[in-house]
C-alpha cells in the first residue's frame, strides 16, 4: 500500500512547544528542524552507523538515551501521534535519495497495543518517506522483547511469523524498526523475508535508534 505523506506547517516543537523561529541565526539553519527547536534537537546523539548483519546493510540514526526514551514513551505509550514525523525528520532528504524505489516493511507489533493505540508506530513514523508500506509480520503469541531477560530473547525468532504476499517478489525491500537491541527481532524478520520470498532484488534495514553498547550478533 502507497503511503502520501505531506507535511503539516508546524510553528512550535512538539516537545517543549517554544517558538521554532526563537532565537535561530543564518548559521543554525542548516540544522534547522520542522518539528523540533534547537534545544530539544541538541538532546538527540547522532549516530550515522552503517553496519552488517545476516549480509544485510542496517543503518542506525541515532544513540539511543534518555530524550529518545522519553520521546518513544510520549509516542507509543502515551498515543501520541503527532510526534511520528520526529524521528525521520532530520534524515529525510538522504533517506528518499537513498531508498527511492524500495517498499518498507516492519517487525510486528503486540495487537492489543495497536488497538490501544489507534494506530502501527512504526508504520506511521515511516510515512514521511512516502513509499508503499506492507504489513507482512505477525505473531503467534503475545512477546515482548524488552521485558524478557536477555537469555530468553531469541525466543522471538519462533513467534514471529509471515504472511504471504506476493507484492514483495523482485522488490528492493526496506525493514524498518525503531530500537535496535539484541538483533534478534532484525534477524528473524531476515530469515523470513528469505525463505518466503523467491526473489528480493535488495533487503536493507533502517533503525531509529540502538544503544552505545556493543551488540553481539
Amino acid at each position: 500500500m502507497f503511503e502520501n505523506f505531506k507535511i503539516k506547517k508546524q510553528y512550535h516543537c512538539l516537545i517543549c512547544f517554544k517558538n521554532l523561529l526563537e532565537g535561530i541565526s543564518f548559521q543554525s539553519l542548516t540544522f534547522f528542524h520542522p518539528y523540533l527547536c534547537q534545544q530539544c534537537f541538541s538532546q538527540l546523539k547522532l549516530a550515522n552507523l552503517t553496519f552488517s548483519i545476516l549480509h544485510c546493510s542496517i543503518k542506525i540514526l541515532y544513540y539511543y538515551n534518555d530524550f529518545l526514551k522519553t520521546l518513544f514513551f510520549q509516542y507509543k505509550g502515551c498515543y501520541d501521534i503527532e510526534l511520528a514525523p520526529i524521528f525521520l525528520n532530520y534524515h529525510l532528504k538522504q533517506l528518499k535519495k537513498e531508498f527511492k524505489d524500495y517498499v518498507i516493511v516492519y517487525p510486528p507489533s503486540n495487537d492489543l497495543e495497536v488497538k490501544k493505540r489507534k494506530f502501527q508506530h512504526i508504520k506511521e513514523l515511516a510515512k514521511p518517506l512516502c513509499l508503499p508500506i506492507y504489513d507482512v509480520f505477525y505473531k503467534t503469541k503475545d512477546y515482548k522483547q524488552s521485558k524478557m531477560p536477555f537469555s530468553f530473547k531469541k525466543e522471538i525468532f519462533s513467534i514471529i511469523a509471515f504472511k504471504k504476499n506476493k507484492d514483495l517478489e523482485n522488490k528492493k525491500i526496506l525493514l524498518i524498526d525503531d530500537i535496535f537491541t539484541s538483533g534478534n527481532t532484525i534477524q528473524a524478520c531476515i530469515l523470513l523475508l528469505q525463505k518466503n520470498i523467491s526473489k528480493i532484488k535488495d533487503l536493507k534495514i533502517l533503525c531509529i535508534c540502538k544503544t552505545e553498547k556493543k551488540v553481539e550478533l
